[in-house]
């Protein structure tokens, strides 16, 4: 699905008719606060606009988006309609980094992350998710059932399992312009766990096109399903609710 600033209205009405809730609420911390974080924009140089066409071309004519190195699982990555695509994106954010990182492919359990609501079956903030993973991790789907947000349901060593999939270098985006680093990131081959206010959402954008009309255009494998990842340009494209890239996680199998 292609989602521009003239059609976002559409989508968000569709949401709302399927009951989709909140998923994504705006960030607690200030840019720079996050332990777990540093901040891109001191960490490499942004990419001038005038290299982004070019450089997207080449990204894609070399396979060189994370997205196409690792591609979610639509129906395993689905959240039904849960509130949890906070956890679901940020699932696919880690999972992807292992496979760049050349680790065997396996299924994360966003609802290990539910300790950073109190396991409360609700939406969330970015910012504390990350923080939450950085320390505890995810457990495999093996050890978590599917919408269950009570551990007691859970298998026994389910968090010593979360402590094999841990954040370990991760970085903070929006310190000078939101939607520059976050272009820049994903040409430099990483994927950015985002929200987006417009959709009250999280995704997980791994790849970049340029549009028949000249825009850039981000894509989210997205977790509504099968055929839902979405393509986005425009103003409800750019992440306003956080933006983050993690860059590494535990090296385990």
């Amino acid at each position: 699905m292609l989602i521009t600033d003239q059609n976002w209205q559409d989508v968000v009405r569709q949401q709302e008719d399927a009951g989709f809730l909140p998923g994504a609420f705006p960030r607690e911390s200030q840019i720079g606060e996050l332990a777990c974080a540093a901040v891109f924009s001191e960490a490499v140089p942004i990419i001038p606009q005038s290299e982004w066409a070019p450089r997207i071309k080449h990204a894609t004519d070399n396979g060189l988006f994370i997205g196409q190195r690792w591609v979610s699982d639509a129906n395993a990555d689905y959240q039904n309609g849960t509130p949890l695509c906070h956890l679901y994106s940020l699932a696919q954010a880690i999972m992807a980094v292992r496979g760049a990182q050349g680790q065997s492919r396996i299924q994360l359990a966003a609802e290990s992350g539910l300790g950073a609501t109190g396991y409360r079956m609700q939406g969330g903030y970015l910012d504390k998710d990350l923080a939450w993973v950085s320390e505890h991790g995810m457990a495999a789907r093996e050890f978590v059932p599917k919408y269950s947000n009570n551990p007691r349901e859970w298998k026994a060593g389910w968090e010593q399992d979360a402590l094999k999939h841990i954040t370990l270098e991760a970085y903070d985006l929006g310190a000078h312009d939101v939607r520059a680093e976050t272009i820049s990131a994903l040409l430099m081959g990483f994927g950015c766990y985002v929200g987006l206010s417009a959709f009250r959402h999280a995704v997980f954008y791994d790849m970049l096109a340029v549009s028949a009309s000249g825009e850039i255009a981000f894509h989210a494998a997205n977790t509504h399903g099968p055929g839902n990842d979405w393509w986005l340009t425009g103003k409800k494209a750019v992440p306003d609710l956080a933006s983050f890239v993690i860059r590494s996680v535990t090296l385990s199998e």
